[in-house]
């Protein structure tokens, strides 16, 4: 992974998401700004140290200066990002395995949306089906 840091941690992930939409200004200066984007300012002061000294975000203007994402951030939450989908699509493509051994079709349907949406995972797309329940 290109992240010096490691795996993001979901708030890491979710700053490096909005940065990638538009700069922000420091958390001191515009806490509207992270509130509206249901990032708390206490939170994000604490991991932005490591996020700048890794070189994923840049604050231009000092300490007070406007936050933003840099090549090595976008990288780093681009293979974030297809991480997950990969991740993702190997538990479709398991689930797959167990609809194949017979399974109702609109009880797998149902799980199998829920596991493409990425709201279950993929032991509970195949609890789903096992117990026969219907959608």
């Amino acid at each position: 992974m290109l992240d010096p840091i490691g795996q993001l941690t979901p708030l890491q992930h979710h700053l490096l998401r909005e940065l990638d939409l538009c700069d922000l200004p420091a958390p001191e200066v515009g806490p509207d700004s992270y509130a509206a984007r249901d990032l708390d300012t206490d939170e994000v002061r604490d991991v932005l140290p490591t996020l700048l000294w890794a070189g994923l975000v840049e604050q231009r203007d000092g300490d007070r200066g406007t936050l933003r994402l840099t090549a090595t951030g976008a990288a780093a939450l681009r293979t974030a990002e297809w991480d997950e989908l990969a991740a993702r699509l190997s538990a479709v493509v398991s689930f797959a395995d167990t609809v194949a051994r017979g399974t109702a079709p609109r009880s797998a349907g149902h799980a199998l949306k829920r596991l493409a949406e990425g709201t279950w995972d993929l032991e509970q797309a195949e609890a789903h089906v096992s117990a026969g329940d219907g959608a």
